[in-house]
């Protein structure tokens, strides 16, 4: 049983921000998911990737294996963290200066890219998330110390806390304004350090809450298949997952707020504001 089809299960969940609320995680009001409305939420998560002036994305070849067939194929990246995408750039600027110089970084979020993965399953490209560098390090620091091996790490790491005590454990929450109600939400962070900050400013009033508090990681993409069964039916037990990019892209969104066109394979189309 994975990670989180246990701690769904688990007694009870604690508030890390608002009001300190305990109560099962499975009686809180809770509406359906299919499949859609999963893929609906990475709207929320920003990625980055390379294309020439026209919005078309850059492609690059698939490396080749010593002694295996040619592969045609061609890679797509698709980059959760800014600074990666900007050293992809820069390397595409020095290594192909004529096509370096019409390149750029834009921003759609996950579920555009989950969509160009879907309208070109059928073309010879491979589709790559890369994660930033300092989730990987922090992932591999926490799952190291619990003694899972190097090649066990996520390859798109995300981070939750757990609280309570003993037998009494579950998924933190945090409140949040919903069309101006208070909801209870359980977060997951593409970046450690901003759920630790999130920890060190409501210890201030709930100290016995996160004294408590663990963080862990694990899978973005099996959090998302946790959310729907196998037969594509609603979970309403993690009805209430929300995920929460890191800082680090929100600025640099906030300072590079030019508008760009939908990465695809052909042409882009309409431009549209990334969520």
């Amino acid at each position: 049983m994975s990670v989180f089809k246990s701690l769904v299960k688990l007694a009870a969940t604690a508030g890390v921000a608002g009001a300190i609320a305990v109560s099962p995680i499975f009686t809180l009001k809770a509406e359906a998911l299919t499949e859609a409305q999963v893929l609906e939420r990475l709207g929320s998560i920003p990625i980055f990737t390379i294309t020439d002036d026209k919005g078309s994305p850059l492609l690059g070849a698939v490396p080749q294996q010593p002694n295996a067939k040619p592969d045609e194929s061609q890679l797509l990246f698709f980059f959760l963290g800014p600074d990666e995408a900007q050293m992809m750039l820069t390397q595409v600027q020095k290594s192909n200066p004529e096509v370096g110089k019409k390149a750029q970084i834009i921003v759609r979020s996950m579920n555009d890219a989950y969509k160009v993965i879907r309208e070109n399953k059928d073309k010879k490209v491979v589709f790559q998330f890369i994660p930033s560098k300092a989730s990987v390090e922090s992932a591999r620091t926490i799952l190291t110390a619990q003694g899972v091996a190097a090649d066990k790490i996520p390859n798109v790491p995300v981070f939750f806390a757990i609280g309570g005590q003993a037998n009494n454990q579950g998924l933190l929450t945090m409140s949040i304004d919903q069309n101006g109600k208070k909801e209870q939400v359980v977060p997951f962070f593409l970046d450690k350090t901003d759920l630790q900050n999130l920890l060190d400013r409501a210890s201030k009033d709930q100290p016995d809450v996160t004294k408590a508090t663990k963080i862990q990681v694990a899978s973005l993409f099996q959090v998302l298949d946790s959310m729907v069964s196998k037969d594509n039916k609603p979970n309403p037990e993690v009805e209430r997952f929300q995920f929460v990019p890191s800082r680090t892209s929100f600025e640099y969104i906030l300072k590079n707020s030019k508008q760009s066109a939908t990465p695809q394979v052909a042409p882009a189309t309409t431009p549209a504001k990334p969520k």
